[in-house]
C-alpha cells in the first residue's frame, strides 16, 4: 500500500498588512512643528522650495480708505449713528394704572381674579397697574368689560419730526 503525503504551502499568499483607511502609511505618526520646519529647511537647501515675499501686503485694511469709518464695521457704526428713528415705546402710564386699580378694588377683585376673568396672566394686570405695560387696546377692552367701567385711554406717543 502506498501512502500519499500532500504538503500544502502558503508561500503564494501575501501576508503583508493592508491599510484600508485614509492614511497611505500604516500607523503614520503626525509630524511635529519642529519636524515640519526641519523638513522645509532641508528642502530649501536642496533647492526644492522657492520662497517669495509679497510686496505691499496689507493685513486687514479696507480698500475704500483709511481710518475706522473705512472698514465695514465702521460703516455699520456710522449707519447706526445716523439713524433718526426713535424706538421709545409708549407705556400705559400711572394715571391709567391708578384708574384700573380703583375699578378693580371697587369690584373687590384681586389681580389674579381679574387676570383669570380676562384670560391673561396676573403679571399683565400688575404691569398695567404699575404703568409699565405697553397699552394693548384688546386687553384694555377686556378689562373694561370685566370691571364694567370705562378706563381712560393712555395718550398716544408723540411722533418726532425728522431733522431735515
Amino acid at each position: 500500500s502506498s501512502k500519499r503525503i500532500v504538503v500544502v504551502t502558503m508561500n503564494h499568499q501575501d501576508w503583508s498588512t493592508v491599510n484600508v483607511g485614509r492614511n497611505a502609511k500604516p500607523y503614520a505618526k503626525p509630524k511635529t512643528e519642529a519636524e515640519k520646519k526641519a523638513e522645509l529647511n532641508a528642502m530649501k537647501k536642496q533647492g526644492l522650495v522657492a520662497t517669495e515675499a509679497k510686496a505691499f501686503a496689507s493685513g486687514n485694511k479696507s480698500t475704500t480708505g483709511i481710518g475706522p469709518m473705512a472698514t465695514s464695521a465702521g460703516a455699520k457704526a456710522r449707519k447706526i449713528e445716523e439713524e433718526t428713528e426713535s424706538f421709545n415705546v409708549q407705556r400705559a402710564g400711572l394715571g391709567f394704572g391708578k384708574a384700573l386699580m380703583k375699578a378693580r378694588t371697587e369690584k373687590k377683585k384681586t389681580q389674579k381674579e381679574l387676570a383669570t376673568a380676562i384670560n391673561e396672566k396676573p403679571s399683565v394686570i400688575q404691569e398695567y397697574e404699575s404703568g409699565k405695560a405697553v397699552p394693548n387696546p384688546q386687553i384694555i377692552g377686556k378689562l373694561e368689560r370685566a370691571l364694567g367701567a370705562k378706563l381712560p385711554r393712555p395718550p398716544k406717543a408723540p411722533k418726532k419730526k425728522p431733522d431735515a
